[in-house]
């Protein structure tokens, strides 16, 4: 993939060093739980929030649920995920994690805690400090995010209380 070519040296540097931890952390759970990027981040939600449905996880994503579909089935039938029935809407299906989901959670934050330090190991706790500074500056000044994409606004309604 060609380098980030923006106009601007410092969003260079920042987009490609974020693409570089991306395809690290991605490489790193392929190898300790077989799962993609994509796939421990829906298991990351489901343990964050709770037993949901799969309209409410393809809405914190902003994905169609037509491709949450194909993300949950894959986790289903690696037995990472089970449907089960809506307490309160017998119409409604709601996913949640198995224990083999949960167990490959707990796997996939570690690899990926190992991973990311690798890449900030080297920095003092001055340097760190420094940078969390920059960053966060450079997300203070930026034009907000859109109300589609801001976190609190990706919450799930499901109606279930997370366990």
């Amino acid at each position: 993939m060609p380098p980030p070519d923006t106009g601007d040296e410092v969003v260079n540097v920042l987009l490609a060093a974020g693409h570089q931890v991306r395809i690290a952390v991605d490489e790193a759970l392929r190898a300790s739980v077989g799962l993609t990027l994509r796939r421990f981040k829906v298991l990351q939600l489901l343990a964050d929030i709770g037993p949901c449905r799969l309209r409410d996880l393809a809405e914190a994503v902003a994905v169609v649920p037509r491709t949450m579909t194909e993300t949950v089935d894959s986790l289903e039938s690696d037995g990472l995920v089970a449907r089960r029935s809506h307490p309160n809407d017998r119409r409604a299906v709601l996913l949640a994690l198995t224990p083999a989901g949960r167990q490959a959670l707990t796997v996939g934050r570690r690899r990926r805690a190992e991973t990311v330090a690798d890449f900030t190991r080297h920095f003092t706790a001055a340097q760190r400090t420094q940078l969390v500074e920059l960053l966060a500056s450079i997300r203070r000044h930026g034009p907000p995010e859109p109300e589609s994409r801001a976190p609190e606004s990706r919450a799930p309604e499901s109606g279930v209380a997370p366990q």
